[in-house]
């Protein structure tokens, strides 16, 4: 018998490298978002927000602190896809954009794509954020979560038969309205205000099998948010996944799913004589069944995708008896969008790798509905009306059919550097119909249908991209082009809501979109961080036969999310293994807005005059963050804990959100900047993992 003793060891920290660890190794305008980082920078009020980190990617930029979504490459919020668990999040914000909806908890892994978007995927022209949903642990029970200054966050996740079925719950509330305090606003009331918001995932993991598995989860958020006591905004998001994954052979892979989603808001007023609700809502069911073989040169990835649309438009109905309002209700719409799609990645030569793929998209708007007609040679008014086709149920109204070619190359100039060169074209059949910078809780999203074309984006992008021997240091320089075809912009005046013809105040148009990113980031060491410099244009042109059809004369003009210059520091220095201090840095361009350049009045009433759209922009933007990260002794305790000590917007920058103008009573608008965030805010934060 020999007789051991036990005795501890502590080991130094280990880092594990893929094979794409190189940055020179990815494809073009892809980024892998790492999730243990994000609870390591300064935050708004303690609140770890993935959507926050897209946005200080390069060729990403927001138009200010209360921004829902993120603009790329010159494009649209509507215009990026966001996907958890495969299911497409139309609103991805709490409390009108402060916060991200997604609680990093349940996140497991992030893929970001700005360029050389996969053909897998579509439906956005802009862009692609992926997010897999964590998957409960097969071996042993965990927790994690949180207290912040406005919310408190729980995932608990584990086995529920060893090595063969998990689950892992997840939840995330607000519990205090104290923030509306630090909104600085000229608006009345906006102090009686509330924001409450929550949001939730479930995840069920199940293994028949070492071939076969299958995953069920869940994802919901609410929000309620109101500036007074009368009036009063509500929207929530739903989606439920059934997924089934496959090795049919050893190098042949595929999955069946089955995915349902919903989004929806509900505007209110409590106010006897005025009481109303105001609902719209979307509904659309997804069958999804992808391949993926990999061979010994080959790797391909085929598939089909089809989804079903329920657009309800809007219902405006009065609440009391005494309500003046008058019901109104927008019949609903239906439409399906289904595509199939190939594509190949294969070395060429010894060190050019191609990807090359296609996806063929088929859009259909089908009844029941109504096509109006209108007088020719005229513009499209609701004057100029003179017919109708009525479309019974299931009748189609309306085809399209697009060819969406992907193509992306990489040279390989030795082991650290690469040249990438990417091709994409994209089309996108829904459209978010607005007249502001930023999603808002009444904005409606369209279908296509005979006056809205869906949206044709081509884009071309060029880069050299290299990393230290050691990967300590990664760098690149990457430029774009991109074109877009039948964008809608809103003609002056507009009415967006609950509008039977919106095809008489939008206009149809197109875009480009330029410019250079540049990125040089330290990854490894006592110090890391990177500094990312953007030099991007974005402009819109909407030239109509009619004068009524044109948009600042026919000419070009910038795009609301025009910024030419952005600029994104970040940083982490270890000042012990435990106590860290990290920084964030962001700086563009003011964006553009329309101001009057004369006034006058006409009795009483103050007249603006405009000259062209944007024809002017705010102050630029810039803020700084800091934060003091403790993290706990992980050598001795169960429990691992993390203090976060954060300052938001340090030096108290009154950055302008937008313009407004208010009567000073002598017939003449007087503009005020208004500023979301003008003073620095203090946080602090406890996250734990037991």
């Amino acid at each position: 018998d020999v007789i051991l003793q036990e005795a501890p060891t502590m080991l130094e920290e280990v880092v594990v490298l893929g094979q794409n660890s190189s940055i020179a190794d990815k494809r073009i305008g892809q980024v892998t978002l790492k999730m243990s980082e994000l609870k390591r920078v300064p935050s708004l009020l303690g609140q770890v927000d993935i959507l926050k980190q897209v946005q200080t990617q390069p060729g990403v930029t927001t138009i200010s602190e209360a921004a829902s979504g993120f603009n790329v490459r010159g494009g649209g919020v509507d215009q990026n896809l966001v996907l958890f668990d495969g299911v497409p999040i139309f609103n991805t914000a709490h409390a009108l954009g402060f916060f991200s909806a997604f609680n990093s908890d349940a996140v497991s892994e992030a893929s970001f794509y700005k360029g050389g978007i996969p053909a897998e995927f579509g439906g956005r022209i802009s862009s692609v954020l992926n997010m897999a949903a964590k998957e409960g642990s097969f071996e042993r029970w965990t927790a994690t979560g949180g207290i912040g200054m406005v919310s408190g966050n729980l995932t608990v996740g584990g086995p529920i038969k060893h090595d063969t079925s998990s689950l892992i719950i997840s939840l995330r509330a607000s519990y205090t309205d104290w923030i509306l305090h630090y909104l600085k606003s000229r608006y009345h009331g906006i102090n009686k205000g509330s924001i409450f918001f929550y949001d939730g995932s479930i995840k069920y993991s199940h293994k028949f099998n070492n071939q076969s598995k299958l995953t069920f989860s869940s994802y919901t958020s609410k929000d309620r948010f109101s500036l007074s006591n009368d009036t009063t905004n509500q929207w929530h998001n739903l989606t439920f996944s059934l997924r089934y994954d496959h090795t049919a052979k050893k190098n042949l892979f595929y999955s069946l799913g089955l995915y349902f989603g919903q989004y929806g808001y509900r505007v209110g007023d409590n106010d006897s004589k005025s009481a109303f609700h105001l609902d719209y809502k979307i509904t659309y069911p997804t069958l999804k069944l992808d391949f993926n073989h990999e061979g010994n040169r080959h790797k391909q990835s085929f598939g089909i995708q089809s989804t079903y649309y329920i657009f309800s438009p809007g219902q405006l109905r009065p609440t009391t008896a005494e309500s003046s309002i008058k019901g109104i209700t927008i019949p609903i719409e239906h439409s399906t969008e289904s595509a199939v799609y190939f594509s190949d990645s294969f070395n060429w030569l010894k060190r050019l790798q191609v990807e090359a793929g296609l996806r063929l998209a088929l859009f259909n708007r089908i009844g029941p509905g109504t096509v109006y007609g209108y007088e020719k040679n005229k513009a499209l008014t609701a004057r100029s009306i003179t017919d109708s086709s009525v479309y019974k149920t299931g009748q189609i109204m309306k085809t399209y059919l697009g060819p969406e070619p992907r193509l992306s190359f990489r040279y390989s100039i030795n082991s650290q550097s690469s040249i990438k060169l990417g091709y994409n074209r994209i089309y996108q059949y829904v459209h978010l119909i607005t007249n502001s910078a930023s999603i808002t809780p009444v904005d409606i999203w369209q279908s296509s249908n005979v006056y809205f074309r869906p949206q044709i984006a081509d884009q071309i992008s060029l880069g050299y991209f290299a990393s230290s021997k050691n990967n300590m240091v990664e760098a690149f320089v990457e430029g774009y082009y991109k074109s877009i075809q039948n964008i809608l912009d809103f003609k002056n005046g507009a009415n967006l809501i609950l509008n039977k013809h919106l095809e008489t105040d939008l206009l149809p148009g197109t875009g480009r979109a330029y410019g250079v990113e540049f990125s040089i980031n330290k990854t490894k060491g006592k110090l890391v961080g990177g500094i990312n410099y953007t030099f991007a244009r974005s402009f819109r042109t909407v030239n109509g036969i009619f004068p009524e059809e044109k948009v600042n004369l026919g000419k070009e003009y910038p795009s609301n999310y025009d910024q030419p210059n952005i600029v994104n520091v970040n940083w982490r220095y270890n000042l012990t293994r435990r106590f860290l201090f990290s920084g964030a840095f962001t700086y563009h361009t003011g964006r553009p807005v329309s101001l009057p350049v004369d006034g006058y009045g006409v009795g009483n009433i103050p007249i603006s005059d405009f000259s062209n759209r944007n024809n002017f922009r705010i102050p630029d933007y810039h803020r700084l963050d800091i934060a003091f990260i403790l993290e706990g002794n992980y050598a001795k305790k169960r429990l691992k804990g993390t203090w976060v000590f954060s300052i938001y917007n340090v030096y108290g920058r009154k950055n302008p959100y937008s313009v407004f103008f208010l009567n000073n009573g002598n017939r003449y608008l007087v503009p005020y900047q208004l500023s979301i965030i003008g003073t620095a805010v203090p946080s602090i934060s406890y996250s734990f993992k037991f």
